[in-house]
Order: C-alpha cells, then sequence, then structure tokens
C-alpha cells in the first residue's frame, strides 16, 4: 500500500470521515466516478467506443451505459447488433 498526503479545502477535509477504512473508500470511489468520466470524455471526442470506455474506466458496459444516461450522453450503436436486453438499457 502507498501513502500519500492530500491538501484539501477546508470546505473538502471537514467531510471526510474520520475512519481511515472510509475515507479510503471515499477515494476509491471519487476515483472511478473520475475514471468513467474522463473516459466518456474521450469517448464524446470519438475515440473508440462505449465498450472501450467501459473498458478504460474498469466498468462494465451496461455500467456505463448507464453513466453516460446520467450524462445526458446518448450511445453510438447501431440497432442491428442490439439485443432486446442491451436496447431497454438505452
Amino acid at each position: 500500500m502507498t501513502n500519500i498526503l492530500l491538501t484539501l479545502p477546508d470546505e473538502l477535509a471537514q467531510h471526510l470521515p474520520a475512519d481511515p477504512a472510509s475515507r479510503q473508500r471515499v477515494v476509491e470511489l471519487g476515483l472511478r466516478e473520475w475514471r468513467i468520466a474522463q473516459a466518456l470524455e474521450a469517448y464524446q471526442r470519438g475515440e473508440g467506443t462505449l465498450a472501450y470506455a467501459a473498458e478504460r474506466a474498469g466498468v462494465t458496459l451496461r455500467e456505463m451505459i448507464v453513466a453516460a444516461r446520467a450524462r445526458s450522453i446518448t450511445p453510438k450503436v447501431e440497432s442491428s447488433s442490439l439485443t432486446l436486453e442491451a436496447a431497454a438499457q438505452l
């Protein structure tokens, strides 16, 4: 495990849990969301497919579809390549 020192504004620091394990979880969740956001930004620039964005972010395609929709990003897919279950997610 690597220890790092973060300098945070007081407004953010006061919301962090006191427990080290909980703080680690906060960082893990934040990094996951950051990876998803970065991958979706690349996807919007045309850098690969949504499946590639999911792989890049380390999440499932289903999770990436949900994340894209939450950000009002309409996945670019061929209707002929969708199963009924996947189409329902769009």
